[in-house]
């Protein structure tokens, strides 16, 4: 199905259009184009102007997958310096679940989801964000999001894309069926946006279904992976494991899985690097949730290059007001001078 901008008329649940949309993304079911066909289908639902597909782990950084009605450059914007701070990666990393959230909803609910505001919405020119979560394996989920240019997402917006989500993720468990059972006997490659990193599937007897070429490859270099996936109890449901090189995350299938009824699925990613650069969001974000909302306005002009006049004008406060506000940022921010200031602040900032 080719990209077409992303709207919706009135009543969009009563069309025809919406009805032919529901059988495209049936008919995709086991294709690579199910999941555009189902964020095509979710945008008739409700008015929007952009969309993303983005999936999240519990374990490793977002990774967008599509996007309709987006610019590149804030494609890549939001992969160099939001992939930290994204307020709904963080929602699944915390114990999400699957379901519908508003940007609106989250939007001052963490350190970093405050400066993913100041720093994300600004660049992409979006004020709201409605998101679709759809569980899938290896603690991982897809996001499907409608994006907004003015104004919020209404309370009834959210009560029909909550009136269609069982439908869609109903869907979504028969895409991600199929493409399981089918592993026994393709490559996987059409599983591929699933099975992005090494993976192993076992079934409840733990005889080995599905291991894709990283997964062997890893094996051979790392000695220590089989030895760690025995500690693994049958009762975890799931777990995380070190092994020399790799960690081992892993998770029980529940019952009904197509391809190994309540077997196992291990996936290895890399090892932390000793330094996390999420810690340098982290503290940029701490001093933003110790700004007042006129600080943080202030901030951000400076962060985009005005002067103290300019700012003044912009703000519609005098020049005086904003020099004692820039002074309260220093004392807050730990630095001395504007010049400091933009340093420390500009890896964070469109601007930079």
């Amino acid at each position: 199905m080719k990209d077409e901008p992303i709207r919706s008329g009135p009543d969009p649940l009563a069309t025809a259009e919406w009805y032919s949309r529901l059988g495209d993304v049936a008919a995709s079911i086991g294709t690579e184009h199910f999941h555009r066909n189902l964020l095509s289908l979710f945008a008739l639902c409700v008015k929007s102007d952009s969309g993303w597909i983005i999936r999240y782990s519990r374990v490793a950084p977002p990774d967008v997958l599509y996007t309709t009605g987006v610019p590149s450059e804030i494609v890549e914007f939001y992969n160099r310096k939001c992939l930290r701070i994204d307020p709904f990666s963080l929602y699944w990393k915390n114990g999400g679940k699957p379901g519908i959230l508003t940007l609106s909803e989250i939007g001052n609910s963490s350190p970093e989801s405050i400066l993913y505001g100041k720093i994300f919405r600004p660049a992409a020119n979006i004020s709201d964000e409605l998101g679709m979560f759809f569980s899938t394996v290896g603690h991982c989920c897809f996001g499907l999001f409608l994006e907004r240019e003015r104004g919020v997402f209404s309370e009834g917006d959210i009560r029909r894309a909550k009136l269609v989500f069982p439908a869609l993720e109903g869907c979504h468990r028969s895409h991600l069926g199929h493409l399981f059972s089918n592993l026994r006997y393709t490559d996987g490659t059409q599983a591929e946006g699933l099975l992005n990193r090494p993976t192993l599937i076992r079934d409840r007897h733990d005889v080995e279904v599905f291991a894709n070429e990283s997964w062997k490859r890893a094996v051979q270099s790392d000695a220590s992976i089989l030895p760690m996936l025995e500690t693994l109890a049958p009762s975890d449901a799931i777990r995380t494991v070190h092994a020399r090189d790799h960690v081992i995350t892993s998770e029980v299938f529940d019952r009904d899985f197509a391809l190994a009824p309540g077997g196992r699925i291990f996936m290895l990613g890399p090892k932390p690097a000793p330094q996390d650069e999420s810690v340098g969001y982290r503290a940029a974000a701490e001093v933003l949730v110790a700004l007042t909302p006129r600080e943080r306005d202030i901030l951000t002009l400076t962060m985009k290059g005005q002067a103290t006049g300019q700012i003044a004008q912009s703000l519609g406060i005098g020049k005086g007001t904003v020099k004692n506000c820039k002074i309260r940022i220093y004392r807050k921010a730990e630095v001395t001078s504007e010049r400091d200031l933009i340093k420390k602040f500009s890896p964070f900032f469109p601007s930079a």
